[in-house]
């Protein structure tokens, strides 16, 4: 699969930012280097390999506690859109 420029636009699109041409095209040749990166993981003999294997025991792991947080009212007074006490944002998934 390759990236093409309809796709990288409907990307900026969706994010709400806007590119130049040249701009466009890097980004096809970044999308696509990824890709290629993404197949040869898929081609990667993992059979072998414990993916369950973990850096710490979950008995290792604090304790969660509840904490007092940002008063609700300060951190949305500068929102351009609240509702029910959240931030407003726009739907960007079909």
């Amino acid at each position: 699969m390759e990236i093409t420029i309809k796709e990288v636009e409907r990307l900026a699109d969706l994010s709400a930012l806007k590119f130049s041409d040249d701009e466009k095209q890097k980004f096809i040749g970044d999308f696509n280097n990824i890709l290629e990166m993404v197949n040869q993981l898929q081609k990667a003999e993992v059979s072998a390999q414990n993916v369950f294997n973990r850096s710490h025991k979950l008995s290792e792991l604090r304790e969660d506690i509840a904490k007092p947080s940002f008063d609700t009212e300060l951190i949305l007074e500068n929102a351009p859109k609240q509702r029910r006490n959240c931030f407003n944002v726009p739907l960007v998934v079909e």
